[in-house]
């Protein structure tokens, strides 16, 4: 159950970092720059920078997840040591997303590196599945 709630969780922080970088453009170019090419880069600057830098990394965590994640859903890997680190999983990089956000350095950087332990536990434990299956 955990599992699912960790993939929906990062499927979520993508969603709301794309939201967040895009109401911050709104605010800052006017609704009349989304309706242009865009070949003028935004600003990677101040919450801008961040807020772009969040979206990356969140995708990219995704889809570092989402193989263990279905690995352990399909094989109904659902013990204590899975269902821990995916909850954890899914709390640090909600933690991460909203410091990185609110420019919390070393507290977004804490997460990183828990949620990064926890994706490792994760893949670790999708391995087993596999090779005992």
């Amino acid at each position: 159950m955990f599992v699912s709630f960790a993939l929906l969780t990062a499927g979520a922080l993508v969603f709301a970092s794309a939201t967040m970088q895009h109401l911050n453009t709104v605010g800052s170019r006017g609704v009349g720059f989304i309706l242009t090419d865009r070949a003028t880069p935004l600003s990677r600057e101040g919450f801008a920078g961040r807020a772009a830098r969040t979206l990356q990394n969140n995708l990219e965590s995704m889809g570092m997840v989402t193989p263990a994640g279905l690995v352990l859903l399909l094989g109904n890997a659902d013990g204590m040591v899975v269902s821990g680190a995916a909850l954890v999983y899914a709390l640090t990089r909600t933690g991460f997303t909203l410091s990185y956000w609110a420019g919390i350095n070393k507290m977004r950087s804490l997460f990183w590196g828990i949620g990064m332990a926890m994706i490792a536990v994760l893949t670790i434990n999708a391995m087993l599945v596999v090779v005992t299956s």
